[in-house]
């Protein structure tokens, strides 16, 4: 200041204190006046606490902050401004203009926003109120990234917790490799999201060529957090314990006040016995409040889930995502070092994300809205349900989408308006028909939202097996009035419970698809015992049931005749309930009054007694009954057919069978046989063996017919004679053989 040298006997230079005396004149007074003037002088400066501003390298897309300080050195306030503001650099608070107070220090807020790849280099101008200026030198470098976003901000709609929002954007790579000489590399990104982000990308790294623009789907998934459902979980079971405790307190009540009005008299029911029992001890309350004992996908965690859907309050989040880019690619001799970066090429993404309460929420116990049917036999319908309520204030017109009309998914019901507070069921079925997993969707369509379903099954192949392979399963002889059984035995091989049926011909065998079809977890059993016009068929025990996976069930088949025959005949057929068979086969049987009897021989007569449809055809061997009406000779006819071939003459055999049924009607011994006028056979060129013997309970015995024609014989000759056979048992029984024989050169 120039004050220090022109008057520096008033001025002090340190402390900026001016003292002048001053003498006054007054006419007509001898003494003047003398006084000093004191003032205190001040600087008008301004000062910035950076010379020089460098913002460096900056993207074009993105601006650059640097903070600076403007200071007041005056001891008095200044009013101040940035003008000529360059166009790339934008100044804040209050675009640049304020008021400092004396010895104050602002801070200010350099936006650089370049347009263009170049270097910066330009002045920032302060004016203050008395017209001094003040200069801050600033540069700075434009880049220009390449990869470039179509949009750097997304502002997503008012999505619905449980529903989705997508937005697509282009990323491009601009570079170009016309007029290079060295190649254009290509350029790798990837977008880092924030953990427990409701936004996804995708895709979310990838490699783009130059030139190349690549789709970048956005979607924003509103959900509940897990912890946020647990703690209302825990809310919801304290509010059940204090009901429960108010409950109790009130029962003591009463009982207090009952035992007052009997005046001593005991209650039949003590208060402990009870009323307490019947309330949970507080121990086991307070274990039920850990959340970590609340699973996911429990009724209280779905009912935790629920509640805060229906009072959910409307929120907003913004997210900034970055967009690393690379400067190259990795090496070809390591393609596993991360490629070079630089935070230069960065992009950015801002996202504005606002969550309002859903209309329409599921209140069935279905964890994240995925219907599971699990496994399903193939060609078995499986039912499952699932209930939604309208929460909102609105009726709601619903619509689904289409499901696949060859697919195994269907809905069976309609959707309809619903109403503020109503519930529908969805009913869902699942008809798998390959073995293989199947997934689809199903969206419910409100005029605010929609609400994804995923239905996901698998289609087995059930691995039955029987231990009888099919074919004929004869019981054989049976005394009249009493029963036999067989076991067969069911092993499923496969890891789903398969239900099954056992079905006989001479029922009604056909049953309805609707009456196969089955709700998950249903069994049901039943006997089958089946008495036509006097005739006995078999009896089944179980008629139907399910088979657990890896396990056996055993199906007892009993043959119970009520009169004597040889020609029960049935068909057993065991199916799985998607009409698959296990195994079929033909059921044989024969009934005696006594316990000795012979089979084998011609037939005589037509099956009469056959349960058989008549339209099924089978070839049968027949046998005569062993039940003789009187003491009159049961007919048996035998025929034997002797071969002559290239000058050789086969003889002809036959074989019958004679039995003893072990009863318990009868004691344990034995019956026997005899064959009458043996001699006589042998003349005419007949033989057996044995002629006679015995036979223990539950035996057999073969005998043989032989016939070779004698000498003489001649062509086309039919030898014929008659045999007795006598069966000693517990009742003596006769069966007249006819023995018929020629010789056929066929």
């Amino acid at each position: 200041s120039s004050l220090s040298k022109d008057a520096h006997k008033y001025f002090d230079a340190d402390t900026g204190v001016l003292e002048v005396p001053v003498v006054l004149q007054i006419a007509g007074q001898v003494k003047p006046v003398q006084f000093i003037v004191n003032a205190i002088v001040t600087t008008s400066d301004l000062q910035f606490d950076l010379s020089e501003v460098d913002f460096g390298d900056c993207s074009i897309y993105y601006p650059v902050e640097k903070s600076v300080g403007l200071t007041n050195l005056s001891l008095l306030p200044q009013e101040f401004g940035f003008v000529g503001v360059p166009e790339c650099i934008d100044v804040q608070p209050n675009d640049g203009f304020g008021t400092l107070l004396p010895q104050e220090t602002l801070r200010f807020d350099l936006i650089f926003c370049p347009t263009v790849d170049k270097d910066y280099s330009f002045q920032l101008t302060c004016k203050s109120e008395y017209n001094r200026d003040f200069q801050l030198s600033c540069r700075g470098t434009g880049v220009h990234p390449p990869l470039e976003l179509s949009h750097s901000l997304v502002q997503f709609g008012d999505t619905a917790v449980g529903d989705c929002s997508s937005s697509v954007l282009f990323l491009t790579n601009h570079e170009v490799t016309k007029g290079k000489v060295t190649p254009v590399p290509p350029r790798l990104f990837s977008f880092a999201l924030p953990g427990d982000c409701e936004i996804s990308i995708s895709p979310a790294a990838g490699r783009l060529q130059p030139g190349e623009r690549s789709p970048i789907l956005v979607t924003f998934r509103p959900a509940l957090s897990d912890q946020a459902i647990r703690d209302e979980a825990q809310r919801l079971l304290q509010r059940e314990m204090s009901l429960c405790e108010e409950e109790m307190d009130k029962k003591k009540l009463e009982v207090k006040k009952t035992m007052v009005i009997r005046k001593g008299k005991r209650p039949s029911v003590s208060p402990k016995d009870g009323i307490m029992s019947s309330i949970p001890q507080t121990d086991q309350q307070t274990e039920l409040l850990n959340p970590a004992d609340i699973q996911p996908g429990s009724w209280l965690y779905e009912e935790a889930r629920t509640t805060l859907l229906c009072h959910f309050p409307q929120c907003f989040n913004e997210y900034i995502v970055p967009c690393f880019v690379s400067d190259g690619i990795p090496p070809e001799e390591d393609l596993q070092e991360l490629p070079p970066w630089s935070h230069i090429n960065t992009l950015y993404l801002k996202m504005w994300c606002p969550a309002v309460r859903p209309p329409l929420v599921v209140t069935s116990n279905i964890p994240h809205n995925t219907v599971d049917f699990d496994r399903v036999i193939v060609g078995e319908k499986v039912i499952k349900r699932m209930t939604i309520q309208n929460i909102c204030q609105d009726s709601l017109d619903l619509r689904s989408s289409l499901l696949d009309l060859n697919g195994s998914f269907s809905l069976l019901n309609a959707l309809r308006c619903l109403k503020p507070g109503q519930k529908h069921t969805l009913v869902l079925a699942f008809r798998p028909s390959q073995e293989k997993k199947y997934c689809e969707r199903l969206d419910v369509y409100a005029h605010t939202m929609t609400l994804a379903v995923v239905l996901q099954g698998e289609g087995v192949v059930p691995a039955v097996t029987c231990s009888h392979q099919g074919g004929i399963l004869d019981f054989g002889y049976v005394l009249e009035k009493e029963s036999t059984s067989q076991v067969l035995k069911l092993q499923n091989g496969s890891l789903v419970t398969v239900g099954f049926r056992v079905q006989l011909a001479s029922l009604c065998p056909s049953l309805s698809e609707d009456e196969a079809d089955s709700v998950t977890g249903a069994k049901t059993k039943r006997n089958i015992n089946q008495i036509t016009a006097g005739w006995a068929c078999s009896v089944c025990t179980p008629a139907e049931g399910s088979i657990s996976p890896e396990q056996s069930v055993d199906v007892v088949i009993s043959f119970q005749p009520d009169h004597p025959s040889v020609n029960y005949r049935d068909r057993l057929s065991i199916k799985l309930r998607n009409q698959m068979d296990v195994c079929v086969m033909d059921l044989r049987g024969a009934a005696s009054s006594h316990n000795m009897y012979l089979y084998g021989g011609d037939p005589l007569k037509a099956p009469a007694e056959s349960l058989l449809p008549p339209l099924i055809s089978s070839q049968f061997q027949l046998t005569a009954e062993a039940a003789v009406m009187g003491k009159a000779p049961v007919p048996i006819l035998v025929t034997l057919w002797a071969r002559y071939s290239a000058g050789v003459l086969i003889p002809a055999v036959r074989q019958l069978q004679l039995g003893c049924i072990s009863s318990s009607q009868f004691s344990e011994k034995g019956g026997e046989f005899l064959w009458d006028d043996v001699a006589s056979l042998q003349e005419l060129g007949f033989s057996l063996q044995p002629s006679k013997g015995t036979i223990e309970p539950g035996q057999k015995h073969t005998v043989s017919i032989t016939w070779t024609p004698n000498r003489g014989y001649k062509p086309f000759e039919v030898v014929q004679t008659c045999v007795s056979v006598w069966l000693k048992g517990a009742q003596t029984s006769v069966y007249r053989v006819t023995l018929m024989a020629l010789v056929s050169n066929t």
